[in-house]
């Protein structure tokens, strides 16, 4: 089969190369054999190239986030079967998103329905999963509340807004202004221009007893002023990390403080979490159906996947990039 593989530990995405490579076997009576229709890729798989985790082995073949068709079984998988189209965040350990075919354990995969978008399918594990799992699980976001969404026009931001408006929250998010339209029609409330302007000072004025949660997409800066913005019992998920408390005083914010971190599923070995993982993509799957909207797909060829990495590090498109499995040459 055709993959994108690293054959050592490289630095940038100008080290990975196509290579024809052996299909994998399944190993294990739990494991499942798919062919992909299309990968998804996302900041970390290129910030996970230039670490170069110990945990990899090489040749290594990068991304997490894929659809397909499944092809084999093992002997002890019973929720699946040939034929069936699933998708799924898979373990970083272990990655191999960006091949014709991947073997997962059936356990964090979860079915698509045969007329779903395949390309939303494809882009909807990490971010979508992320997006749902602070919302959802982590702040049990209610109706008739406010949320701040860090960078709307982002992958996970975009589906934060699709969900929450779907929740009936009422939305205030940041972006420039090349994508300011594009924010809007995802459903945001306030856009904020965080160009032009002091974002926490705006949100101060638009909202000046704090909003009820926030959602922290971009750096650990902006993270430690959300408590500026956040009312009295407020709620914080942060996916880049965990707030300092030594300048908080006790007893003053009440605030709720959740750290998103999909892979740790895999990294702590916890099978309950992985399992959820598939159940939350099975749960976002029927919202997005009900919401009828998607963010935006930005799609690529499989030869031109240097291309889709180089413009996903320049943020060039707002969204998601997916790559195309169905024509490989």
């Amino acid at each position: 089969m055709l993959a994108v593989v690293v054959n050592n530990k490289c630095q940038d995405i100008d080290d990975l190369v196509i290579a024809n490579i052996s299909t994998p076997q399944i190993r294990a009576s739990n494991q499942v054999l798919i062919k992909l229709a299309y990968a998804s890729i996302n900041p970390v798989d290129y910030k996970l190239l230039a670490n170069h985790p110990q945990i990899w082995s090489y040749p290594y073949i990068p991304c997490l986030d894929f659809v397909g068709e499944v092809v084999e079984v093992g002997s002890d998988c019973i929720s699946l079967q040939k034929g069936d189209l699933v998708a799924a965040h898979a373990n970083l350990i272990y990655g191999g998103a960006l091949a014709e075919y991947i073997i997962q354990p059936e356990h964090i995969l979860f079915k698509i329905p045969v007329d779903f978008d395949l390309r939303l399918a494809a882009a909807m594990p990490c971010a979508g999963l992320t997006a749902y799992q602070a919302l959802v699980r982590k702040m049990n976001v209610q109706a008739n509340k406010t949320i701040f969404i860090q960078a709307g026009s982002g992958g996970v931001g975009g589906f934060a807004i699709i969900i929450a408006k779907y929740l009936g929250l009422t939305v205030i998010s940041t972006c420039s202004p090349h994508n300011y339209d594009y924010v809007k029609l995802l459903g945001a409330d306030h856009i904020i221009d965080y160009t032009s302007c002091n974002v926490f000072d705006k949100i101060k004025e638009l909202f000046p007893s704090g909003v009820d949660y926030i959602l922290e997409t971009t750096n650990k800066n902006n993270l430690q002023r959300d408590l500026d913005v956040l009312s009295f019992n407020g709620q914080i998920a942060s996916i880049i990390g965990i707030i300092h408390t030594h300048d908080i005083s006790e007893f003053t914010t009440g605030f709720g403080f959740h750290e998103v971190a999909l892979g740790g599923a895999y990294l702590s070995n916890h099978y309950s979490s992985q399992c959820d993982l598939a159940q939350i993509g099975s749960e976002i799957l029927d919202l997005l159906i009900k919401a009828n909207k998607s963010p935006q797909i930005t799609e690529y060829k499989f030869a031109d996947f240097k291309q889709a990495f180089s413009d996903l590090k320049t943020n060039k498109n707002p969204g998601k990039i997916v790559i195309n499995f169905n024509e490989v040459k």
